[in-house]
């Protein structure tokens, strides 16, 4: 995938496309139209929309002179939330009624808010003149608020001041504190300004001030070389721009936008009315791909399953065509059955139960040898396979182990079940085993 990063700042304009693998991320290209330069805007945007791949992502950076910042203290969290409560938190404390104000916010990790906003009317402008060029944007937002993915490690702890021509961004313990667009032309007294206003109303004191872009180049003040330094350019920085440091510190706050993009920590302006919905058609694009994929996908999975089903369809008429065959040829003198296939089996099991019959007949006559005087009868005898179960009375509990032992002679692993006596001294049971194969 692919990030086109158009930036449109009051000194120039820049249009930078990163490619993205896994967690490299790659600069392929940059442009540069500087403000006041014979060639117009549209024409530089059109050049970019031609470079642009279909896996790119558009995303706006403005100039933060079009934004506002103040700090909150709402017990959200929710991005989406705050922006929805900050223009009601806010109304009356803005230059601009809230109604013509988009917002969003940068959640820091006290629990407090930085609430950021610009004016509609300035972000639609701009979002109307790229969506013309071809390059309508995903995301719309300014870099000096994802600096803090520029930060060196060491930056976690004090105070640290970021700041190019165009804004600084003052952080304590690697949160953000605070955000200011310098309106003057000398970057450098802006940042004066900006230290001391912390020193004098917050009683902040900068402790580093961390150069980007072109005042990384510059002869720095006297009395300021130790404190003030270009931002270091860590390894993935400079592999991002091939090794070249002055590339990599030009263009690091974009860097540090696609960075932020890929967390989902990206303030965005292109929320509520300003929504951007050329992600939605092409969302509805693939969604509509996708259903006639499964559609389709539906039609051969059932077409299929007919094809199958007249397969077996086929298959058990010929099977019933080949039984009615074998019937009329078993019963040659018998009317067309109703059901050929019911009566062959009834036939079958009715011959079956000869051959058992035959079978019990003679275990019974072993039984009957086995009785014995002392047995009174047997008033229950099932029969089923090889198996044998017995109920009957003795003269005696006696007279039932007796009996117990000479069915050894017919069956096999004889049990006696439970033995009841009569007041008389006869008893009832139940006995049962398996036939052995000489008494069948």
């Amino acid at each position: 995938m692919g990030f086109l990063i158009i930036e449109l700042l009051r000194r120039e304009s820049v249009a930078t496309r990163f490619r993205v693998s896994g967690r490299k991320i790659v600069c392929e290209q940059s442009e540069r139209l500087p403000a006041g330069s014979g060639a117009g805007l549209p024409a530089f945007l059109e050049a970019s929309a031609a470079t642009r791949q279909d896996d790119d992502t558009v995303i706006l950076a403005v100039d933060p002179s079009l934004l506002s910042c103040r700090e909150c203290a709402l017990p959200l969290t929710d991005r989406r939330k705050l922006r929805e409560v900050l223009p009601l938190e806010l109304k009356g404390e803005t230059a601009c009624d809230t109604d013509e104000l988009i917002f969003d916010s940068i959640v820091r990790g006290d629990g407090t808010q930085l609430a950021v906003w610009t004016r509609k009317r300035d972000i639609s402008a701009l979002i109307e003149l790229l969506a013309a060029a071809g390059l309508d944007p995903q995301a719309a937002t300014a870099s000096i608020f994802h600096w803090r993915y520029l930060l060196p490690p060491d930056a976690d702890s004090g105070t640290v001041l970021v700041a190019d021509q165009s804004g600084a961004a003052v952080y304590r313990g690697g949160e953000p504190l605070v955000f200011r667009t310098f309106w003057g032309e000398d970057p450098v007294t802006e940042i004066d300004r900006t230290v001391t206003a912390l020193e004098l109303t917050e009683g902040i004191t900068v402790e580093r001030v961390y150069l980007l872009g072109e005042l990384a180049g510059m002869e720095l003040p006297a009395g300021r070389e130790d404190s003030w330094i270009p931002l270091p350019i860590s390894a993935e920085l400079e592999t991002a721009f091939g090794g070249n440091l002055q590339a990599a510190a030009g263009r690091a706050g974009t860097w540090a936008l696609v960075r932020a993009a890929r967390k989902g920590d990206l303030v965005n302006f292109r929320h509520g009315e300003l929504a951007c919905v050329s992600g939605s058609r092409t969302v509805r694009k693939k969604l509509m791909v996708s259903a006639i994929l499964a559609a389709a996908a539906v039609l051969i999975f059932c077409a299929d399953l007919g094809t199958r089903y007249g397969f077996v369809r086929k298959d058990l008429d010929s099977l019933n065509k080949s039984i009615g065959i074998i019937y009329r040829e078993i019963f040659p003198n018998r009317k067309k059955a109703v059901d050929e296939v019911s009566e062959v089996k009834s036939e079958i099991r009715r011959l079956s139960g000869v051959g058992t019959g035959i079978g019990a007949l003679a275990a019974l006559k072993k039984l009957a040898e086995i009785k014995g005087n002392d047995i009174t009868g047997f008033y229950e005898t099932e029969i089923e396979g090889n198996q044998v179960r017995l109920k009957g009375d003795a003269i005696s509990i006696q007279a039932v182990t007796d009996l117990k032992n000479r069915a050894g002679a017919a069956l096999s692993g004889v049990e006696v079940g439970e033995i009841r006596t009569k007041p008389d001294g006869s008893a009832t049971f139940s006995l049962r085993g398996t036939l052995k194969e000489e008494a069948r």
